[in-house]
């Protein structure tokens, strides 16, 4: 069983960011050029699926793919989520939020619709993917429910709630995580009984919520994967366990597929504190680690 997969040779700064699954094959985005990678749970090494600047697409963050099999690419600074058909590549749609500022970061799929955190203030977008793609709407700004100025807050992770019509966000600046009803467009912070997380990318292992984490200490970073539990509503929460991950490694996201979390080595800490950026960057496979 692999439990590193390999991102082909390229530019010494691809900076993987998302990951998402389907079937056997996930897809992993560049931060810093647009590439998305193709790997299968049986190949070590992962392949150029949709090349650097393709379709406008110079950023690629956070990911997922929607019951129509198309696989949902978030921008970030360039405003567009576009829409690929994972069964031939093709370009489905591209759809561009209507914002001067804007930082397209991850995504995910409940009830026919799209919902994607912007990073750059604290708005959540929705667009339909019943269908064809819709346009994107401005779905619900925390800022009305108490979320800090854009300079305080930093959307990131979004998954479905435990409970229909729910949604759990990070915002990774506050380390908090937020409800957000779909169906009311109201918020609320989850109650985790004082304890923080920086959350990055969010994946649920059954009832368990895994967060790619990160927290200052003593004056330093340091990297986590946190396993958390939420009450059926959503509402309250709290950390059962901590692993910590290699600083240089800066794991933003993860997958579970073949029984295994995949974490995306994105090295973007690494960059920042003087640690060697460059090849291979990497993707690793683990039995999830809270039974």
């Amino acid at each position: 069983m692999i439990d590193t997969y390999s991102l082909p040779s390229g530019p010494p700064d691809i900076m993987p960011e998302g990951i998402a699954s389907h079937g056997d094959v996930f897809y992993v985005s560049s931060a810093r050029h647009g590439t998305i990678f193709r790997g299968h749970v049986g190949e070590a090494t992962l392949q150029v699926w949709q090349p650097a600047g393709a379709d406008g697409r110079t950023q690629a963050l956070g990911l997922t793919v929607d019951p129509l099999g198309r696989l949902l690419v978030c921008g970030w600074e360039t405003g567009h989520l576009f829409a690929y058909d994972t069964a031939t590549g093709e370009l489905s749609a591209r759809v561009t939020v209507d914002a001067e500022v804007t930082g397209l970061n991850d995504v995910c799929v409940q009830d026919g619709y799209a919902y994607v955190t912007d990073s750059k203030r604290p708005v959540v977008w929705r667009l339909a993917v019943d269908g064809e793609v819709g346009p994107a709407e401005e779905f619900l700004d925390l800022g009305a429910f108490g979320a800090p100025d854009p300079a305080d807050c930093f959307l990131n992770g979004i998954v479905a709630g435990p409970a229909p019509g729910t949604l759990i966000v990070c915002d990774q600046a506050e380390e908090v995580l937020w409800r957000v009803d779909t169906v009311t467009a109201t918020a609320e912070r989850v109650d985790l009984g004082g304890v923080h997380v920086a959350g990055d990318g969010l994946v649920w292992v059954g009832d368990v919520l895994y967060a790619c984490d990160n927290s200052e200490e003593d004056g330093g970073i340091r990297m986590w994967l946190t396993a958390l539990t939420l009450s059926a509503d959503g509402r309250t929460g709290k950390v059962v366990e901590r692993w910590e991950r290699p600083v240089a490694d800066t794991p933003t996201t993860a997958a579970y597929l073949d029984g295994r979390l995949f974490l995306v080595n994105s090295q973007m800490f690494a960059e920042r504190s003087g640690h060697p950026v460059g090849h291979p960057f990497t993707v690793s496979a683990l039995i999830p680690p809270h039974s």
